[in-house]
């Protein structure tokens, strides 16, 4: 046995021995001073030595559990966070569908003898979003195909497909189908009919050409479907007029008009139909 191995085993008997006298003094209650102080001199170490892993992992315990407990807390502020910002979004989405239906009350006021069969938008995906809408209502609802279609308190389109339960509009915003229609705007005290024949994305207002008058059209004049059309509805609201492009020939003038019905969120349509029977 070398001196290591035997220094281990004394050590290990002397602790062994102090253990059990520290053992019987303290059951017998027994007050051995010197022995106490022996055991005291060689325990006291040890216990410091064992108790700094243990202080210290009881304070990692501590600080794992504060951490453990500030994540939850982070977590459900999130979650309430992420819902008051959808009730948020709600309420908005709410707030402009109330706004078109409001605007849609506008128009059925004003053309009591028009049949005006109101829908709602099923589909309007990003892909297309300034080219076409679907809608919830079709033939068995009585939409025609050509029906012009109103929105936002203004004409927005024209029934371009149908079925019996839905139809998908062709907005005027899709420059590249986009449907002619006559319209007429107010001068003063007279009409100017021209054709709505196009729509510019850069200043987003359509465009009115083939004018029937070389006078003098101010910006704000108002603009709305042709009374002489015979297939379209007239009187129904376009928009104002936004500037007049000049030409050499004054009746192949350009009028940008800015559309009154907004595009960006269409929620209800009034789709126009034919004249009530009196």
């Amino acid at each position: 046995m070398n001196k290591f191995s035997k220094l281990v085993v004394v050590v290990s008997i002397f602790l062994l021995l102090s253990f059990s006298l520290l053992f019987v003094t303290f059951s017998k209650g027994l007050q051995v001073p010197y022995l106490n102080n022996i055991v005291r001199v060689v325990v006291t170490p040890i216990q410091s030595v064992i108790s700094v892993p243990t202080r210290f992992f009881s304070e990692q315990k501590d600080v794992l559990t504060d951490l453990m407990n500030a994540y939850e807390e982070n977590k459900q502020l999130k979650e309430t966070i992420m819902s008051l910002e959808g009730m948020a979004a709600e309420n908005t989405s709410l707030k402009e569908e109330n706004a078109s239906l409001r605007s849609s009350l506008g128009v059925v006021s004003d053309f009591p003898e028009k049949q005006l069969i109101p829908g709602s938008v099923l589909v309007r995906t990003p892909s297309s979003w300034s080219e076409h809408i679907s809608i919830n209502i079709g033939e068995t609802s009585g939409v025609t195909y050509n029906a012009p279609v109103v929105a936002n308190g203004g004409l927005v389109g024209i029934v371009s497909s149908l079925s019996s339960d839905s139809a998908v509009v062709t907005l005027f915003t899709n420059s590249d189908e986009f449907t002619k229609l006559p319209v007429k705007i107010s001068v003063d005290s007279k009409e100017i009919y021209g054709i709505l024949s196009g729509y510019d994305a850069d200043t987003n207002s359509f465009i009115i050409n083939q004018l029937n008058s070389a006078d003098e059209i101010a910006v704000g004049s108002n603009v709305v479907t042709s009374d002489l059309a015979g297939a379209t509805p007239a009187n129904v609201q376009i928009g104002k007029v936004l500037s007049v492009k000049s030409n050499s020939n004054s009746l192949n003038r350009e009028v940008y008009v800015e559309p009154t019905a907004s595009f960006s969120n269409i929620y209800s349509v009034l789709v126009v139909g034919q004249t009530n029977a009196q």
